[in-house]
């Protein structure tokens, strides 16, 4: 019986032991050479002149007295910068010997118009004319005229040529031209036009 035994499990306990024998021997066979490893590439230091070591030690120096300068110019560029302050394009001031007025439109309106008029060389003054709601040309230009009479004095002739016109001339040759402009119109309906006479 003990040789039956035998011969049952001897064809098994060789089949065992030769895959344990092939398990421990593969790993062995399949690492006969080793696969190399790539080793990182090391560049060759190249050598540096003495005269190349000081001047990076020079630059340092300086740019660390530069340093401040650029914190300095960082910060003015975080602050806004103040806008330019915007002049406005006044009307260019034209002194004329003679000057007409026209006065267009009836008011729709309580308002008024304020005219600067200026001798050259002299102060300015302002003339204001109230004109109330509905009145027609032909009145406007009439509290105009008596506006400017008393605005600019005995030196300039100041007339009514017309319904809607104003004509304005000096008297005489000593008495310096003069400039109109229209400071403020708070009229609607009425147009106001100022020119050579």
């Amino acid at each position: 019986m003990a040789a039956k035994t035998d011969s049952r499990y001897s064809p098994l306990f060789a089949s065992l032991l030769l895959v344990v024998f092939m398990a421990a021997a593969l790993p062995g066979f399949a690492q006969d050479e080793p696969t190399p490893v790539p080793e990182p590439a090391q560049e060759e230091p190249t050598p540096v002149p003495v005269a190349a070591e000081e001047e990076p030690a020079a630059e340092t120096e300086a740019a660390a007295p530069a340093a401040p300068a650029e914190e300095a110019a960082a910060a003015e560029a975080a602050e806004p910068a103040p806008e330019p302050e915007i002049k406005e394009a006044g009307v260019p001031v034209v002194y004329r010997d003679k000057t007409r007025i026209t006065i267009d439109g009836r008011a729709e309106m309580n308002g008024y118009i304020e005219l600067i008029v200026q001798p050259n060389n002299e102060d300015p003054t302002k003339v204001r004319t109230n004109v109330v709601a509905k009145t027609k040309p032909k009145k406007i230009t009439k509290a105009m005229v008596e506006q400017l009479i008393f605005g600019l004095g005995e030196r300039y002739k100041v007339k009514q040529t017309g319904d809607k016109t104003i004509l304005i001339k000096r008297k005489n040759k000593k008495v310096p031209p003069v400039a109109i402009s229209i400071k403020t119109q708070n009229l609607a309906g009425v147009a106001v036009m100022i020119g050579q006479g």
